[in-house]
């Protein structure tokens, strides 16, 4: 049976493997030109990999090449998740992506690249592609073409090619969500029993998701909820809800007992209390969601989202104007009934994230991510829906109408499509995928150029965090002085009080003016203070 499935589907899977191909090549593109690292993305590889921990001494010199160990793992240190286990339940996060990633580092010790983590993402990214593949197949009743312009528009978006480039877990996230949704497709759907090798894979897709990222039980939360009511309403099949429902739960529980710190992370840590304090507070819900879905709009449609739900609008009216258009509607909903499923879940999980994530500015669409390829898929349903709706219609006007009708469909289409797709060009082409810093190879080069320069870094010791925002470029150094703002004893040094010219990174505090003022008071040779550079949380100096 399966052997027939691929003979007769050469081309089409020959179709689909070429779009993935070419989709990789442009996402390799961004990852090429990825110069520099969110902080967040420095933090992934410094979690993973942790010898003794970012610790900058007051008022004394560190050797650079102690910070550059903390990114990398170190010979005789390789596959220590126990480490990385405990240095994620220090943050906020559940830590399977970051024992992943350091797995990757493991097998090349002693190297700190952006390709162990793009590479992951790559990676995830490629199954994310057949699994929504295996998705739209069967939404769509294996009509091979809509499953083909599903996969085309989902890779070409901002949102998926920024995930891509972020390296971070959440186009690992969005691995898991697709996963357990074909599981869903594949096991319920068909109205398969649960057998022990279903509940082995629902368990472990629970269990991974949760241990990925804490928005995954958000997710599955809304998909357990709407299979479970399905099968005891609609089948009858309380036992079999019961079942399923204790399958998911034993997931969920053994992962909390594997990593028990994810309740603290949940419901004390200092995300989880900014997360239920926004979703309570009823003030922000139509700000935020208004936000969320500008951010979709970029990242998923790139700026043409009122466009096509203009398109769904009056296809709407069209069909339900039409004779008998209720009634065909209804059909096809009963005969269509998975996406309601994946509309129910998608429209969940978006509000209860744009009610809870970080407003970070447009690095927020990290959060929404999991959902990309199901906002596509359901756009392109509906409108595919409304169109058989009127296509039917035409059957009871007459055969000239349909012949026309037929004729037509293909075009307007195929027309919408290119129209889809030339938007989420025209937005690539505008720059819109991000995370790629590339400015920031301008000032490794420079710092590279000045590593036996006497550089002084003046941090602020309530957010040490911030001095690692600019990790890479601080590595090119051989040694730096590291000085807390928050002493203000006087600054006793011999390097500093006879050097001819010093680079200060000052963090932007009242406290620093004063430091370098004394700095500048002890050596004679210090006489000018030139700003030349802004970094994100300092600033760079030139005292000569």
């Amino acid at each position: 049976m399966k052997n027939s499935f691929w003979k007769e589907n050469k081309r089409w899977i020959f179709l689909m493997t070429i779009i993935m191909m070419l989709q990789l090549v442009v996402a390799s593109y961004f990852c090429v030109q990825k110069q520099g690292f969110h902080y967040d993305e420095y933090y992934s590889y410094y979690s993973s990999n942790v010898t003794h921990g970012l610790a900058p001494t007051d008022r004394e010199w560190k050797d650079v090449s102690e910070i550059r160990s903390e990114f990398r793992v170190l010979e005789g240190e390789q596959f220590r998740y126990g480490m990385v286990k405990i240095m994620q339940s220090y943050d906020v996060h559940p830590p399977l992506y970051y024992m992943i990633l350091h797995t990757i580092c493991s097998l090349f010790p002693g190297v700190f690249s952006k390709w162990f983590g793009v590479g992951l993402n790559l990676l995830f990214f490629t199954i994310c592609y057949w699994l929504l593949a295996y998705i739209a197949y069967h939404i769509f009743q294996k009509n091979k073409y809509m499953t083909a312009v599903v996969c085309l528009l989902f890779g070409f978006q901002v949102g998926v090619l920024s995930g891509i480039t972020f390296i971070r877990m959440y186009m690992l996230l969005t691995m898991w969500c697709l996963g357990i949704v074909v599981w869903h497709i594949h096991t319920w759907k068909q109205g398969i029993k649960l057998s022990v090798l279903n509940s082995i894979a629902l368990f472990v897709l629970v269990m991974a998701g949760f241990l990925t990222h804490y928005y995954y039980a958000v997710f599955l939360f809304f998909l357990a909820a709407y299979t479970c009511l399905y099968n005891w309403w609609g089948r009858k099949d309380l036992k079999g809800s019961i079942l399923y429902g204790g399958v998911v739960c034993s997931g969920m529980l053994v992962a909390i007992i594997y990593y028990p710190s994810c309740l603290s992370h949940i419901f004390k840590g200092y995300r989880g209390t900014e997360a239920v304090g926004a979703f309570f507070d009823v003030k922000n819900t139509v700000s935020r969601i208004d936000f969320f879905t500008e951010l979709m709009n970029q990242s998923v449609f790139g700026g043409a989202l009122w466009f096509f739900v203009l398109i769904a609008v009056i296809l709407f009216f069209a069909v339900f104007t039409g004779k008998k258009g209720m009634i065909m509607w209804k059909e096809l909903l009963q005969q269509h009934e998975g996406i309601l499923q994946i509309a129910f879940v998608t429209l969940g999980y978006f509000l209860v994230v744009a009610k809870t994530a970080l407003l970070n500015a447009e690095e927020a669409n990290r959060y929404e991510l999991p959902i990309y390829g199901f906002c596509m898929l359901l756009m392109i349903a509906v409108i595919y829906y409304f169109v058989s709706c009127l296509l039917q219609e035409t059957v009871i006007l007459g055969e000239e109408l349909k012949k026309k009708a037929g004729k037509s469909v293909p075009v307007l289409g195929c027309g919408l499509v290119m129209i889809a797709l030339a938007f989420q060009i025209f937005a690539l082409v505008q720059g819109k995928v991000q995370f790629l810093y590339q400015e920031d190879s301008v000032n490794v080069q420079w710092a590279a150029e000045h590593k036996d320069s006497v550089i002084v870094y003046l941090y602020n010791p309530n957010n040490v965090w911030m001095i690692w925002d600019e990790s890479e470029e601080l590595m090119q150094y051989e040694t730096i002085y590291f000085v807390s703002l928050a002493n203000d004893g006087p600054l006793e040094d011999m390097v500093l009080s006879e050097a001819k010219e010093v680079y200060v990174y000052a963090a932007r505090m009242e406290q620093a003016e004063t430091v370098i003022e004394d700095m500048m008071k002890k050596n004679p040779d210090l006489d000018t203070k030139e700003k030349i550079r802004e970094l994100l949380y300092c600033d760079l100096y030139y005292l000569h």
